[in-house]
């Protein structure tokens, strides 16, 4: 089974960086973070801008969340199951 996780981000219009990463946590207790490359934003665009998919083939249940870490958002963590 392959995991494609997801997200886009809107702004208020501030110019600038907006760096992020993708933190996987699998019910083993396994701590995953990938860092992207962040994006640029133009100020007064206000268009929604897609961030860099996180895709991978897990060995167990857990979560995926996007976590943006300047500007800081919260974004709840999504979790996925692995049957077998």
């Amino acid at each position: 089974m392959t995991v494609t996780a997801s997200g886009s981000f809107t702004t208020n219009g501030a110019g600038g960086w907006v760096f992020y990463e993708w933190v996987r946590v699998d019910n083993q207790g396994n701590r995953t973070v990938i860092n992207e490359f962040p994006i640029w934003v133009a100020a007064g665009n206000t268009a929604s801008h897609a961030v860099r998919s996180d895709v991978f083939t897990p060995a167990h249940s857990g979560s995926d969340q996007l976590v943006f870490l300047s500007p800081v958002y919260s974004v709840a963590a999504q979790g996925w199951s692995c049957l077998g």
